[in-house]
């Protein structure tokens, strides 16, 4: 699933248990056989990206202009656009147009992945209505190890390119092949909170599967965050 929130109440409820346990086992085993590694970037504001949490999902957005190879060989599928948001998730729940509780609770066992990434034509405060969007500075060096890091996530066709799975939820978004395995402990804030720390930011994805577990830290660190009107 992409931690979007659920049809139904009880297929929250039934969520939250299970990944409230997979929290706990993950924090005591970890998920990643290899730690991340940690990047030691100054804080920096050669770059602002942007998190945006809506419900139980979190996503990163990329300014067009900063995004460098190999990540711009995706740039052309969107015309116009001002920012890319990525958003990673479990395939059948995040692609699913009216997901049932079947397919809820079916994503908390460990699945195949997606990224979905959308198109932004406005900055991204005035483009996500009720998201929560927080503001990161990063170095250019912390950029480039994102971005790879965003690259290294889409599955590729035998031309190398990424392998496009179907439209989007919202005008001129597409679904895209992902790597990596979703499951209760391994979640869409996991992977974001890995990608920020790829790219220098001091968060810390492990025990990691709510948003609010993402937004704590970057609160902590006195990121700037607005909610839109």
């Amino acid at each position: 699933m992409s931690c979007q929130t659920l049809p139904y109440a009880v297929a929250r409820r039934a969520l939250l248990r299970a990944c409230l346990a997979a929290s706990t086992l993950q924090t005591l085993s970890g998920c990643r056989s290899t730690p991340l590694p940690t990047y030691q970037d100054a804080p920096s504001d050669d770059v602002t990206i942007y998190v945006i949490v809506a419900g139980w999902h979190t996503g990163i957005a990329l300014p067009i202009h900063a995004i460098h190879n190999p990540l711009r060989a995706v740039t052309p599928d969107f015309p116009s656009s001002q920012y890319l948001l990525f958003g990673w998730g479990e395939r059948n729940y995040y692609m699913a147009r009216a997901p049932t509780l079947g397919d809820a609770m079916s994503a908390l066992f460990s699945g195949p992945a997606v990224l979905l990434v959308t198109p932004l034509y406005h900055p991204p405060r005035d483009s996500r209505a009720a998201a929560q969007v927080f503001e990161v500075g990063l170095s250019t060096a912390g950029l480039d190890r994102l971005s790879n890091h965003i690259w290294a996530a889409f599955e590729k066709s035998g031309d190398g390119t990424p392998r496009r799975l179907a439209a989007g939820p919202d005008p001129g978004s597409v679904f895209y092949g992902a790597t990596g395995t979703f499951s209760a402990s391994y979640t869409c804030n996991t992977w974001t909170a890995e990608s920020l720390r790829v790219g220098g930011i001091p968060v810390t994805p492990t025990g990691v599967v709510f948003a609010s577990q993402v937004t704590d830290q970057l609160q902590a660190l006195s990121t700037r965050a607005t909610r839109v009107p």
